[in-house]
């Protein structure tokens, strides 16, 4: 049950307003209202979970309301507590293991974004893959699949079909049926991928409607199944936007000059529902009319970037950086967005793009949109400050500059320095700047930009890039809320901003030293 659920739930049953909770807990009416709407997660660093669950302890007394509480939590009636202590804690841990099971669920997103297998599909991947000859039943108009293994032989005929026609189209697909016939059998899953790889390197497109009204797991894991097709530009994913009730559900899968997959069913009950392959051009043609219809009411769920796509990628950047919002960062390398100028310019210059100009434009005018909104809203970084002999050996790589360059780039020790100086001022002017220090992030070559109730772009960094910006509320908010723990574990005092900017003016120092002397590595070491 998502926390918003669990929350409504105990706000009904103890008849409690959102002004009333607000009033006793000193938040603002307005998070409340979007707590239990279930567009804003809780955050994990602040206090007001315990003291929602405390305030809604102190209100369940009736033995109405412990059994409700009760189902809820799948324990016996007597095992809920009567201690107010006890009870709050109870409920307490209710919610918050729904938050940890969100932050495991995002760092899985995360590990499998970086997962050296996913990377840019080459064409001709899938094409090992037995494509079935359907000329015998070509005259064969319709055809009926039962249950869960029907479903999936629908989809892998479906898909095949596809595979053989020659010219290529734009598949429309949508299921917000139990995602269960679609992840739980690897061989179904490696045909199906296989396939889906072989028709996207044929030219083919696909527009998806994501369901993101199942809860966030099944959300990112049904992303996840995506992800390889995704990396190659092929899809444009979609979400509905408002609730739906859940219990009539339906799968289109549709090939408008091939063929059409159709099913439905009541809830989660698909083990045995009737799938419908059409080749009819005439109910093809009606199903399309009937995706379009919905796709009407749906937005784009993400955009995705590849390095092919700079221009895009630039104005999407520009848009969201130009939204007014706190801000939480983590990237590899140093972030952009700080680079200064003059490092950006001295980058270019060893780079072959006749877009220099463009490009420093736009640098230029992050670089003042960023600082004038640093005078209202709070900007943190979480930056690992590398090996110096790695700096020393021009091996440290600059964030995402296959978008703009050829091959991948790497800080020569002056633009390094350079960009820590940057840094540095940046925390001396600027109290809403901050810098989390961290040695042993374990995950790497992603990186994580997320506005507060905003958006968040997600990246693989390493080459080749691919960039998903995303502005769903509940996925927003589920990154921001994996990266919030870790710079609170990070920065507990203000202290700890004094200790920052003398780590890296350490760093400075040293590299500064190196250079001055010249107690360079030699050319065969840095080779």
């Amino acid at each position: 049950m998502p926390f918003h659920e669990k929350l409504n739930l105990l706000m009904n049953i103890t008849n409690t307003t959102n002004s009333t909770l607000a009033r006793s807990v000193s938040l603002d009416p307005s998070l409340v209202s979007r707590l239990r709407r279930g567009t804003r997660f809780p955050a994990k660093n602040e206090n007001y979970i315990k003291s929602i669950a405390l305030f809604l302890a102190k209100h369940i007394s009736e033995e109405y309301q412990k059994a409700a509480l009760s189902n809820a939590l799948n324990i016996p009636a007597k095992n809920i507590p009567t201690d107010i202590e006890a009870l709050t804690d109870l409920i307490y841990k209710w919610f918050y293991d729904y938050s940890l099971q969100d932050a495991a669920t995002v760092r899985g997103f995360i590990d499998t974004l970086t997962h050296p297998t996913f990377k840019k599909i080459s064409v001709g991947i899938g094409n090992n893959i037995d494509v079935k000859d359907y000329s015998k039943s070509n005259k064969i108009d319709t055809l009926v699949f039962y249950g869960i293994e029907g479903k999936q032989s629908a989809a892998l005929e479906f898909l095949s079909l596809v595979a053989n026609n020659q010219s290529p189209q734009t598949l429309l697909l949508f299921s917000d049926e139990d995602i269960e016939w679609l992840t739980s059998t690897p061989d179904f899953i490696a045909s199906w991928s296989a396939l889906l790889m072989q028709i996207a390197s044929k030219g083919n497109k696909i527009k998806i409607v994501h369901t993101v009204g199942r809860d966030l797991s099944e959300m990112l894991s049904a992303i996840k199944q995506w992800l390889p097709l995704y990396m190659t530009g092929a899809i444009e994913p979609y979400y509905y936007p408002k609730k739906r009730d859940g219990i009539f559900q339906r799968t289109l899968f549709i090939a408008p000059d091939t063929a059409a997959v159709v099913s439905g069913s009541v809830g989660k009950k698909i083990d045995n529902t009737a799938n419908f392959l059409f080749k009819d051009k005439k109910t093809i043609l009606a199903l399309a009319d009937e995706f379009y219809n919905y796709f009407s009411l749906c937005r784009p769920l993400m955009k995705i970037f590849t390095a092919s796509e700079t221009q895009k990628f630039f104005a999407t950047l520009r848009e969201f950086e130009e939204e007014d919002s706190d801000i939480l960062i983590t990237t590899d390398t140093l972030s952009t967005i700080t680079m200064p100028s003059k490092v950006f310019n001295s980058i270019f210059n060893r780079t072959k793009t006749n877009l220099k100009n463009n490009f420093l434009f736009e640098q230029e005018l992050r670089i003042k949109n960023f600082e004038e909104s640093l005078l209202k809203h709070k900007f943190t970084e979480i930056i690992n400050i590398p090996d110096l002999k790695e700096v020393q050996l021009e091996k440290i790589k600059i964030a995402f500059s296959d978008m703009f360059s050829e091959t991948q780039l790497f800080y020569n020790i002056e633009e390094f320095i350079s960009h820590l100086e940057n840094i540095i001022r940046l925390l001396k002017e600027y109290k809403n700047f901050n810098v989390t220090l961290k040695t042993d992030y374990s995950i790497s070559g992603f990186m994580l930009y997320v506005k507060e109730d905003v958006g968040v772009l997600v990246a693989k960094s390493s080459t080749p890039t691919v960039m998903f910006a995303i502005n769903e509320s509940n996925l927003t908010a589920a990154f921001w809320d994996y990266l919030e723990p870790i710079i609170r574990d990070y920065n507990k005092s203000p202290s700890d901003k004094i200790n920052v900017i003398a780590k890296l003016e350490e760093a400075v120092c040293e590299l500064r030293s190196t250079t001055e002397t010249g107690t360079f590595y030699n050319s065969a070491e840095k080779n």
